[in-house]
């Protein structure tokens, strides 16, 4: 009996270590894969095989451009930093337009020069809203979506302030010739009945080039709208609208023509 005993209590022993052990194998896998994933999702690869993304090199630069010239929307300017996006937001959404350059600027109060008026200011003029168009180093970082780093040097920042170049896209809405500019489809869902449509809107005001300050619309297509042709990212197109006394991410077409096939 008392045998019998001793051989429960070894069993209940060596249950007890196994149980244990199991538990410190367990954690240790666990801690393993978790190490394991935190790695792999912090390193995103291309088709080929080349890393497009990783946050631990987020801060690297693999390349300086020199004297380079560059204009993007600030989306903000806030804490030393004047941050500029390569398209523009509707909503959640954006659109990208390869003419403007994704970049933050150290704001150090440098000169700044008003598109129109050419009269002089420091970075505290720039707003949110703005379209900034300037020249100097730019770095890439490899490793991040496209957050590079801009130093205008000693050059003067231009500044056209939102509300001009609001008055200059009105004028390409409404076909006027103050401001030419093509209009492309720059992606269509159709299925969603939206497109968006980009308005490569020129100007020289101060000098005989022509300088390409794009601008987009999220139109949407109606019962009602009028279609010729098949509409087809990057075609050429003619449109009208219903009303344009509506945000840039509502307007109703009231027609859209393919002028380019």
């Amino acid at each position: 009996m008392k045998e019998k005993k001793i051989i429960i209590a070894v069993l209940c022993i060596i249950l007890i270590i196994a149980i244990l052990l199991g538990i410190l194998i367990f954690n240790k896998n666990t801690q393993i894969n978790e190490t394991e994933f935190k790695e792999d999702s912090s390193v995103i690869y291309d088709k080929e095989g080349n890393i497009i993304y990783d946050t631990s090199r987020q801060n690297e630069i693999t390349e300086v451009v020199k004297d380079v010239y560059i204009q993007g929307m600030v989306e903000l300017h806030h804490n030393g930093y004047i941050y500029i996006f390569n398209g523009q937001h509707f909503g959640e959404f954006g659109f990208e337009m390869e003419e403007y350059t994704r970049a933050n600027i150290t704001d150090i109060k440098q000169k700044c020069i008003d598109y129109f008026t050419l009269k002089e200011y420091d970075t505290s003029y720039i707003e949110e809203g703005d379209l900034l168009i300037c020249s100097g180093d730019l770095s890439k970082k490899g490793y991040s979506f496209g957050d590079n780093d801009f130093d205008p040097k000693n050059n003067p920042i231009t500044v056209l302030k939102s509300n001009d170049y609001n008055k200059m896209k009105q004028d390409a809405l409404k076909g006027n010739r103050t401001y030419p500019s093509v209009v492309t489809i720059g992606d269509a869902y159709t299925e969603s009945g939206h497109l968006y449509l980009k308005y490569s809107l020129e100007d020289d005001t101060h000098t005989d080039t022509g300088y390409n300050y794009p601008f987009a619309v999220k139109a949407y297509i109606t019962d009602n709208t009028q279609i010729i042709g098949n509409l087809e990212k990057g075609k050429n197109v003619k449109v009208e609208y219903e009303s344009l006394d509506m945000p840039l991410d509502k307007l109703e077409l009231k027609s859209i023509e393919i002028t380019e096939e």
